[in-house]
Formats: C-alpha cells, sequence, structure tokens
C-alpha cells in the first residue's frame, strides 16, 4: 500500500476488492505496516466480499478494524449465491468471532457498508438512501413470515433473518423491476439454463 500511497493512487476514485493480504489484517500482519492508515487518508473503499473467502477459511480481521480505522467499506456478492442480504450477515459474524465479541460487526454497520457505503465509492450521494433529490432505488423485504420470527429491529431482522428470496419487490429509478419475488424484467428459467449449459460442457471435458 505503501507504494499505491507514493503514487497517489490511493485516493476516492479507487475500489479495492477484498483487501485482505495487507498489513492490518490479522494473519497478513506486518507490525511495520501502515496499510490500513494508508488506505482511509487516501479515500479509497475497500469492497469486501464475506462469503467467497470464508468459504475459503479466511475474512477480514475484521470489518470493524477497517471501519474504526475510517476506512469506506461497501459490500460485493463476487460468487453465488449472489444474494446481498446473506452478504450482509456473513460480514457481521464473521466480525463478532474474529474478536470474539457478540457486539462487534452490528447489523447497522453492515447495512450501511451495503447501501451507503458502495454510494459513497461511486461518489453518488444519489443512491444509497431514501431521501429528498436521490434515485427512487426502494426495496421492500416481507419480514411477516414465520422464519424471520418476531421482529423487534428491523434491520437486524433483515441481516440476521432474511435472504433474498423474501424480496418482495424493488423498484430501480421509478421502474419496478422485481414483483412478488419475480423478476420481471428477464426470464429467470431462461437464464438459469443458460447458465447451467456452459458449466455442464466445462465439467464434462474435465470429468
Amino acid at each position: 500500500m505503501r507504494f499505491l500511497a507514493d503514487l497517489d493512487v490511493l485516493d476516492r476514485n479507487v475500489i479495492l476488492t477484498h483487501a485482505l493480504y495487507i498489513a492490518g489484517n490479522g494473519p497478513y500482519d506486518d507490525p511495520h505496516g501502515d496499510d490500513l492508515r494508508l488506505i482511509a487518508e487516501g479515500g479509497a473503499t475497500v469492497c469486501h466480499c464475506p462469503l467467497v473467502f470464508l468459504r475459503r477459511g479466511q475474512s477480514l480481521h475484521s470489518f470493524d478494524r477497517y471501519r474504526r480505522a475510517g476506512i469506506n467499506l461497501g459490500l460485493g456478492t463476487d460468487t453465488f449465491p449472489q444474494d446481498m442480504i446473506r452478504e450482509m450477515r456473513y460480514a457481521a459474524l464473521a466480525s463478532k468471532v474474529e474478536h470474539a465479541d457478540p457486539t462487534a460487526g452490528t447489523a447497522a454497520a453492515a447495512y450501511d457498508a451495503a447501501t451507503l457505503g458502495g454510494a459513497r465509492a461511486l461518489g453518488r450521494e444519489d443512491l444509497g438512501r431514501l431521501a429528498p433529490g436521490a434515485r427512487a432505488d426502494i426495496l421492500i423485504v416481507d419480514l411477516n413470515r414465520l422464519h424471520v420470527g418476531p421482529v423487534a429491529d428491523p434491520v437486524k431482522a433483515l441481516v440476521y433473518h432474511c435472504t433474498a428470496a423474501d424480496i418482495d419487490r424493488l423498484i430501480v429509478d421509478g421502474q419496478v423491476v422485481v414483483e412478488d419475488g419475480r423478476l420481471l424484467t428477464a426470464d429467470e428459467d431462461e437464464l438459469v439454463r443458460r447458465a447451467q449449459a456452459p458449466y455442464d460442457r466445462y465439467k464434462m471435458r474435465f470429468a
């Protein structure tokens, strides 16, 4: 990171994907490194994709530590299932495990990364929020489902109990693209077939 900082690369126009293998991150830490400070001072964003690395037995050490350093964090999916709600949950839970602290990795912090953090990474004040002048991007999730359970805090219920399957309606810039849980802008069954076919051919080549 010092090399990038010296080149004036770590600015607000830069999104660092994953940023696990840096000084300041747990097993890859360098007592002489100051990567987290350099990223924060430069204004770059770290795009955290929890699931793909949790499958490899790795994670940020931790989501909370990067946030406390002043780094803007966004969330990405980077693997199937491409489910941002689950990514919020994995980000929060992994942070709790890393710190052995149930108060670490709050649902609110994960929700902020998935919404405002991503908007800040793009330099877009009109995204990630419901406010006058912002884009009409609205996600409606049905919390009145048995598996969600009693709801004391809607953000916690969303992050800890829900998945993308609970999305009832999605509006993008005023256009309804998901209704009653179904994508309106494409044939979902056809997309599944088109995605599966090349994968099946790939498996046959290496069987």
